[in-house]
Order: structure tokens, then C-alpha cells, then sequence
């Protein structure tokens, strides 16, 4: 994961998906995640689309716990 242009939050989202995933089995929710690294669902679903945006992230709209990292 290149770290260059990605805001702290964004880096502590992208660590805790890798690690709620490889500890369950399967991707975590946006709650899971929003409570792992102690922001507000709101706060990291507009992560998550700023990720998105940039390729870090990926996910199948309209289903939950589908996010990814990509780098």
C-alpha cells in the first residue's frame, strides 16, 4: 500500500480491513471497521470513497462487507 497520498485515517481503515478480514474469514462492515479504528460509520464510508477513488479499495455495490484492499 503506497502510503504517499493516503491521510492517516485512510491508512488506519485500510490496515484494519486486511486485519478484521484475515481474523473472521470474510470482509468486516462498515461498523466493524468504524469501531476498530474509532471514527464514526459516516466518517469512514467517506474514507472508503476516497479510497475508491484513488484504487485502493474496491467493493460490490449494494452488498455489505464486500471491501477490499487492493495494494
Amino acid at each position: 500500500m503506497t502510503a504517499g497520498y493516503l491521510a492517516h485515517p485512510q491508512i488506519r481503515i485500510a490496515r484494519a480491513i486486511r486485519e478484521l478480514t484475515d481474523s473472521a474469514g470474510y470482509p468486516p462492515s462498515i461498523r466493524e471497521i468504524a469501531d476498530e479504528v474509532r471514527l464514526s460509520a459516516s466518517t469512514v464510508a467517506y474514507h472508503l470513497r476516497a479510497m475508491e477513488r484513488h484504487g485502493i479499495v474496491t467493493h460490490t455495490p449494494r452488498r455489505s462487507r464486500s471491501y477490499q484492499v487492493l495494494q
